[in-house]
């Protein structure tokens, strides 16, 4: 189940039919992942069958028992909501900066100021990038310490964290800059930016899973890089699946590649 990622699965032990026909105690492992909602679900829907079975067949005797456990080797909440914070952390910080700088230095005519400097646009998007990469990965170390020394959070910690503390800030700091482009004071950029962050901040499976949402909200969480960088990150945190990580990893470069280069190609100095 952790080489897959699964968050919730039955396992019924080998002796499970023997001892159900002699009437012999016997007990099934529920799998859940305690952060999501979806294993609440499955555990009541689990015990109503069970029970269903104990009534059924052995008058209410509980010959039938459940054991809950987590899914890999976490044991706490806190290890399965430490993934969604980094993304969260990895979003907000470039983004939403990227888009007020962006507008306010656009209102300020500091941009025309800085076209007569030696200073070209890609190396202005290059350090405000290099900035947010830091940045990311310092609100990376605080939460990871928090988590462990305060809520003693089990989190793995490997070089496969680089590539999504690497690729997330250049993503959505590329992206601010998108956003800013189309912004005219920096009184509606606010606004802008929330449009195109507030739905990945609650359809990527960042605080809560999107199981449960409808098909139609889960196709578009698809649709959402949030959702590659979060999914990413609990494959490396918690399931450490690393196979998995690599598709995140892949799928996250190749639409950081696709907005750094709009970026690039759309930022002026001067408005037409």
């Amino acid at each position: 189940m952790s080489q897959n990622s699964i968050e919730n699965g039955l396992v019924l032990p080998e002796d499970f039919t023997v001892n159900y026909i002699m009437k012999q105690q016997v007990n099934v492992k529920v799998y859940t992942n305690p952060s999501g909602s979806t294993g609440g679900t499955v555990l009541g829907i689990i015990g109503a069958i069970n029970n269903e079975f104990n009534l059924g067949s052995f008058n209410g005797s509980a010959i039938i028992s459940i054991i809950q456990e987590n899914v890999g080797s976490q044991e706490k909440y806190i290890d399965f909501l430490v993934p969604g914070l980094i993304g969260f952390a990895i979003l907000v910080n470039p983004m939403f900066s990227l888009v007020e700088i962006s507008s306010q230095y656009k209102k300020n005519k500091l941009l025309k100021q800085l076209s007569l400097t030696p200073l070209t646009k890609i190396e202005w998007l290059t350090a405000k990038i290099l900035w947010y990469i830091v940045l990311s990965s310092m609100s990376f170390l605080l939460i990871a310490a928090v988590g462990i020394f305060a809520f003693g959070a089990n989190i793995n910690l490997t070089v496969w964290l680089v590539p999504f503390l690497i690729l997330g800030p250049m993503l959505f700091a590329s992206l601010g800059m998108l956003v800013g482009k189309v912004t005219k004071n920096p009184e509606t950029a606010g606004v802008i930016g929330n449009v195109f962050t507030f739905p990945m901040i609650f359809l990527s499976g960042t605080f809560f899973p999107i199981a449960f949402m409808p098909e139609y909200l889960q196709t578009f969480a698809h649709v959402l890089p949030l959702y590659y960088i979060v999914e990413g990150l609990n494959n490396v945190i918690v399931y450490q699946n690393f196979i998995a990580a690599v598709v995140d990893i892949a799928v996250i470069g190749v639409i950081t590649l696709v907005v750094l280069v709009l970026a690039v190609k759309l930022f002026k100095w001067r408005e037409d």
